[in-house]
């Protein structure tokens, strides 16, 4: 089938400024518009497990769009974008850095990745990262999924001490402060740098979450949700997004791609 493996893609920020793992808002306003007129479908978290077990629900062209540790510029930025197209996204959020606080973003200043994650670690944290309110917001719209990525944004830290037990309560803590935050069953994980390994799915696992969430690439079936991949999203326009999308969305093509790339 040529449209057997759902990607699933990976943004940090959006905003007007030249910075690490950031998109344009025009170059994310120009991969929203070609996903509809190529006829993509985006999804959900919940949506996308759902067609990977039933691949005769699936629509031909669908995609999982999402963003890492909940950053402001995904509110001011992202979102107003997702509903002027009617598309879907996730963001993955670190709850230690999330507040309850009303913020003024009309003079948002977007920084650089790691002083955005420099200021996240002191009391000016609400100035970089979206707060509780803005999440509600968000997940009311329709537009945006708010899944989890740990409490700490540490999870590498704890497997990497052999600390499974702060790894479990990290994860858990997690997921039951966005549930009762939201009001809404959270099922998904992304690990933090990416890094995990075979005792940290298992906690996951144990802990309810149904697909885990990683930075590698490669092809997305039913076989095995606990090592989800993702394509990270450069800031390229349409065209390398819409090639990369033909490629992540065949099994085959996947594997020969990665192949050729890694040699």
């Amino acid at each position: 089938m040529r449209h057997n493996s759902i990607p699933v893609v990976m943004y940090h920020h959006i905003a007007p400024t030249d910075r690490d793992l950031n998109v344009y808002p025009e170059i994310f306003e120009d991969h929203l518009r070609a996903l509809g007129r190529k006829g993509w479908k985006t999804l959900f978290a919940d949506e996308f497990v759902h067609f990977l077990h039933n691949q005769n629900d699936k629509p031909k062209k669908c995609v999982l769009l999402t963003f890492d540790d909940g950053f402001a510029d995904n509110y001011v930025y992202a979102y107003p974008l997702l509903e002027k197209f009617k598309m879907k996204a996730v963001i993955f959020v670190a709850t230690d850095f999330i507040e309850d606080a009303d913020i003024d973003r009309s003079s948002f200043v977007p920084l650089s990745h790691k002083l955005a994650w420099k200021l996240a670690h002191t009391e000016r944290r609400s100035e970089v990262m979206c707060t509780w309110k803005e999440l509600k917001e968000l997940e009311a719209s329709g537009a945006v999924d708010i899944q989890s990525h740990g409490m700490s944004h540490k999870s590498w830290q704890y497997m990497k001490d052999k600390n499974y037990a702060g790894l479990k309560e990290d994860i858990s803590g997690s997921k039951a402060i966005i549930e009762e935050k939201l009001s809404k069953a959270v099922n998904h994980l992304c690990w933090p740098r990416g890094y995990f390994d075979e005792e940290g799915i298992r906690a996951a696992c144990s802990a309810g979450y149904k697909a885990l969430y990683t930075i590698e690439r490669g092809c997305n079936t039913v076989d095995d949700l606990t090592k989800v991949s993702r394509l990270p999203v450069r800031n390229n326009k349409s065209g390398w997004l819409m090639r990369n999308l033909g490629i992540y969305s065949s099994v085959l093509l996947t594997k020969l791609y990665l192949a050729v790339r890694t040699g």
